[in-house]
């Protein structure tokens, strides 16, 4: 069955987060002062863990980072976070 999920994220280097296999990250934003990720799943399917990080605007970061999802604002603007998924 379709259902989509909903995670809080942290700003860290990385963020493991078990999800159903397949699942679709559909958008990355702040909810209630908190950076979230909604993906869209199928809850039949096995979970599997994908790796996720959230870096800060300035911060040092690899050179790899994976695929870029999305920015969070967070306190009106003073705190600027980017999501990536890391292959």
């Amino acid at each position: 069955m379709k259902q989509i999920w909903k995670w809080s994220l942290l700003p860290q280097n990385q963020i493991n987060i078990s999800m159903p296999k397949s699942s679709e990250i559909l958008c990355v934003q702040t909810q209630h002062g908190v950076p979230q990720l909604w993906a869209l799943v199928d809850s039949k399917k096995p979970i599997e863990t994908r790796v996720f990080a959230v870096y800060g605007t300035g911060h040092a970061m690899p050179d790899e980072v994976g695929n870029y999802l999305g920015t969070c604002q967070l306190q009106g603007g003073e705190y600027v976070f980017h999501v990536f998924e890391v292959l």
